[in-house]
């Protein structure tokens, strides 16, 4: 005979602790269902008039509705811009993929560019009747503009996360402004060389 708080045969038995259900884990958000990760993704692409993308979807996943965490989107965006094709779209794949997998990329993608070509064609055929008129130009203008600061607040958060890291992904970057803008060496093989150096660095920090 035997109880949960006692012993079987003379061995000492305890019952091991369950894993908290997933609502309970701090922290932790459920997954979106494809509707859910396919309106932010509209809404990005409808409103982001003048560019930067990133930092709106940075507002979206990170801050609205946490889906991601910083260091999940900031290792998004090194990759997106890493591999061939528009930033925005490589990063909404991966968090597509990251939340709902290959469907949820393709939803996220999709969400991302449908809307916005049925505006801007809408919007062509409306200015060549007022694009004459001033006061848009310069409403544009400003818009771009805006776009040069959400985009500097997401080069501003990976400045902060690669300070964490050290010393050495600041020096590759610097390295790729002086190859790239300062001896005009063509640009891929200057990313692929500081990437080389910079699996090889950390992964002498990971073996030290």
């Amino acid at each position: 005979m035997f109880n949960l708080s006692g012993a079987v045969s003379g061995t000492a038995f305890t019952m091991p602790p369950q894993p908290a259900p997933t609502s309970q884990i701090p922290g932790s958000v459920q997954s979106p269902t494809l509707a859910e990760l396919a309106l932010p993704f509209g809404k990005i692409g409808i409103s982001s008039f003048g560019g930067g993308l990133s930092a709106w979807v940075y507002r979206e996943m990170v801050d609205g509705r946490r889906w991601i965490t910083e260091d999940e989107f900031l290792g998004a965006v090194t990759m997106s811009q890493i591999l061939p094709g528009a930033n925005i779209v490589n990063l909404a794949l991966q968090i597509g993929f990251r939340l709902r997998g290959g469907i949820g990329s393709v939803v996220a993608v999709l969400s991302l560019l449908v809307p916005p070509m049925i505006v801007v064609i809408l919007l062509g055929i409306a200015l060549t009747s007022i694009g004459h008129i001033d006061w848009l130009h310069d409403f544009l203008e400003g818009l771009a503009a805006t776009a040069i600061g959400l985009s500097a607040s997401v080069g501003l958060r990976s400045a902060r996360r690669s300070l964490r890291m050290g010393w050495w992904p600041s020096l590759l970057s610097l390295g790729v402004i002086i190859g790239v803008f300062g001896l005009q060496w063509p640009i891929v093989p200057v990313i692929f060389g500081l990437a080389v150096c910079g699996l090889f660095i950390a992964r002498v920090k990971i073996r030290g």
